[in-house]
């Protein structure tokens, strides 16, 4: 059984919002959860995002149906649950990621993205491109540099919608034209959008 690398155990409560997947500290459902998840992100590989089912989860998984849906209630929130885990990741690996400046956060960003560039490939190749813009909506807010540079126009929430839109339809270019700009070049580009929408002097 060979599962794709999985992130550390961690805390989800305050990166899932309205999300009800579980989220309590039993170890034996901790694992479980770890193991759909890593089941699910093998068969990606495998098949189309549509063709796969709790059923073919739970097999790769060596788990009962019945323990998918003590804690997930859909694919769709092994996805979320993937991308908590990649937030988290991320967090971990930026500590200082609420003293970043713009620039910073945005070229971290495309390191990231690229090192992960396996699994954003997949959700392209699975046009799930509205699954990517939901996601960075529900996460860029949580960011402090994206939040003082949205308040400078006010309207966090559209300006949430505003910058996971641009950056899921870039992300989709980049990887599409097999990566033509370098990171630091495809985030100076997107650094210089979102300062030239809301704040110039950042």
């Amino acid at each position: 059984m060979h599962f794709h690398k999985s992130y550390i155990f961690c805390d989800l409560s305050d990166f899932l919002g309205g999300k009800s997947m579980y989220t309590g500290s039993n170890p034996t459902a901790l694992r479980s959860r770890t193991w759909l998840k890593d089941a699910f992100l093998d068969l990606l590989k495998e098949e189309k995002y549509s063709e796969i089912t709790v059923t073919a989860i739970c097999r790769r998984a060596h788990l009962s149906r019945q323990t998918f849906y003590q804690i997930f209630s859909s694919k769709d929130e092994v996805m979320h649950y993937q991308f908590s885990c990649m937030f988290i990741e991320f967090r971990r690996q930026h500590r200082d990621l609420d003293q970043m400046q713009v620039k910073e956060l945005v070229t971290a960003s495309f390191y990231f993205f690229y090192k992960e560039r396996e699994f954003f490939q997949e959700l392209i190749d699975n046009g799930l491109n509205a699954f990517m813009v939901d996601e960075f909506e529900h996460y860029l807010p949580q960011i402090s540099c994206l939040q003082a540079t949205a308040r400078q126009g006010q309207h966090l929430d559209y300006s949430a919608a505003y910058l996971a839109g641009a950056i899921t339809q870039i992300l989709i270019h980049w990887f599409q034209s097999n990566f033509s700009l370098s990171v630091e070049e495809i985030s100076g580009l997107v650094t210089a959008k979102i300062k030239g929408k809301w704040n110039k002097d950042v």
